[in-house]
């Protein structure tokens, strides 16, 4: 068995999967928060689904980034992996991927302290969700080798739209008027940004 292409095809399969679950968690968080899909936006179920897929990602992008760090022909270390732009190779589509990282680092830390900080900080940094989304897609389209099969590539941007979409929606129609909080609806369940 030949170990760097399974830990190749593991790093590519967590990474697809990973950017998938992202996807869904920001598109289950922008619907609770929108009156486009009216009385699902406030149930209990999308609620829990977006507050399961927020900490989904965590095992996968963990086997993604290990799998690319004990493969021997990445040439990548943990210290690559934690610093933006310091990888051997492909400095800028890792860089990215690494920003991006950091980032769901710090909305996820900060969604797990949502309790200790007031309302407007939380949103501010859970805000940061949207563009760490188009930072990793960004990556992968510049570092992901399954993103120049063209259906992947087009399901990774038309993601990227129909999240633009509900941003827009959100935008224009404003919050749920009578939609519970997170913490009243479900304790411990984290909803998306504003």
């Amino acid at each position: 068995m030949n170990t760097g292409l399974v830990l190749w095809e593991a790093a590519r399969a967590a990474a697809l999967a990973a950017f998938a679950v992202l996807a869904a968690a920001l598109v289950t968080g922008m619907a609770v928060r929108t009156q486009l899909l009216g009385g699902l936006a406030t149930s209990p179920a999308v609620l829990a689904l977006h507050s399961f897929l927020s900490w989904f990602w965590v095992p996968l992008v963990a086997v993604h980034v290990t799998a690319l760090i004990l493969d021997g022909t990445s040439r990548l270390t943990p210290l690559d992996a934690a610093v933006p732009f310091r990888a051997p190779y492909a400095q800028v589509p890792i860089g990215l991927g690494t920003i991006g990282l950091l980032i769901l680092v710090l909305v996820g830390v900060t969604s797990a302290f949502r309790r200790r900080m007031s309302a407007r900080a939380f949103r501010v940094v859970h805000r940061a969700a949207y563009p760490m989304f188009a930072v990793f897609l960004v990556h992968a389209q510049l570092a992901g080798t399954d993103f120049s099969r063209t259906w992947i590539s087009v399901l990774g941007w038309a993601t990227l739209g129909a999240l633009a979409v509900l941003a827009l929606v959100r935008l224009a129609a404003g919050r749920l008027k009578d939609q519970p909080s997170a913490t009243t609806a479900l304790p411990g369940v984290v909803t998306a940004p504003d």
